[in-house]
């Protein structure tokens, strides 16, 4: 669980946004039934966190949704929750509720025979909200959970233990974790290769696992270099060090999100 928060937050920090392009074949063994399910429709998919970025026009919130038939076969939309206000009013799924009115971003076709599939193929939507925050697409090779299965949701409060030692801050009546990145808390790779991080910034995280992340004027630098390895690097695996937690994700980038940021400084 701790490696993927850090993950998510690694995303946060590298880039603006991210789409799920390949999800692990969603199962069930438990009661009377073992084997594939067959969504119906589309399932939210509950990551260990949700991400807002702060942008001077208002907060991206992008996140993915899948449906799956009977063979495993997938198809993943992402979407993205804006706020004009910046007040970052995250997505609710205490009802589970899959009606969402938003069009997609981008959507992903994940076949489960793999002498077809290809983790990072996707149909973009240029058009539609938050498609100027996609920056890079993840290959999830662990199942996250969906919405409404408690079964990969854990105990919260042991994740909320790993963030003991730092700071906090009220957010909304509650508190909320200081999280200070920085190239003396915070190392990042791609490929092997060091990624620059300049000055620092300082996320923070929510009592319900909801990250926030201010996208500073030193964000200009993180994506300038980027972009210029997106140039040489279709894909890359991503490693995050972060104190004493280590993450690794196969990504791949977008730049047409990547130039699009770098043009709002």
């Amino acid at each position: 669980m701790r490696k993927l928060i850090y993950g998510v937050l690694a995303l946060a920090l590298v880039a603006t946004g991210c789409a799920i392009t390949d999800y692990p074949v969603i199962s069930d063994d438990r009661a009377d039934y073992s084997g594939v399910i067959r969504t119906g429709h589309k399932a939210y998919i509950m990551g260990t966190s949700s991400v807002a970025t702060i942008w001077d026009d208002g907060s991206d919130e992008l996140f993915t949704m899948v449906y799956q038939n009977e063979y495993g076969d997938q198809k993943l939309y992402t979407f993205n929750n804006f706020d004009p206000t910046a007040a970052i009013l995250f997505v609710d799924q205490t009802y589970c509720d899959w009606r969402y009115q938003g069009c997609e971003l981008a959507r992903a076709t994940n076949p489960q025979n793999p002498a077809i599939d290809d983790p990072f193929d996707y149909e973009a939507f240029p058009d539609c909200s938050g498609f100027r925050s996609l920056s890079l697409l993840t290959s999830q090779t662990t199942r996250l959970g969906e919405c409404g299965d408690q079964l990969f949701l854990g105990n919260k409060q042991d994740m909320i233990a790993e963030f003991a030692n730092l700071a906090t801050t009220n957010w909304r009546g509650g508190s909320a974790y200081l999280i200070p990145v920085n190239p003396d808390t915070t190392s990042i790779t791609l490929n092997g290769i060091a990624a620059p991080i300049y000055g620092q910034v300082t996320a923070f995280m929510t009592e319900k696992l909801q990250l926030v992340v201010p996208m500073t004027p030193n964000t200009r630098y993180d994506l300038t270099w980027l972009r210029e390895f997106a140039a040489q690097n279709e894909t890359a695996t991503l490693n995050v060090t972060y104190g004493s937690a280590i993450v690794s994700l196969k990504v791949a980038f977008v730049p047409a999100g990547l130039n699009y940021n770098l043009n709002r400084y």
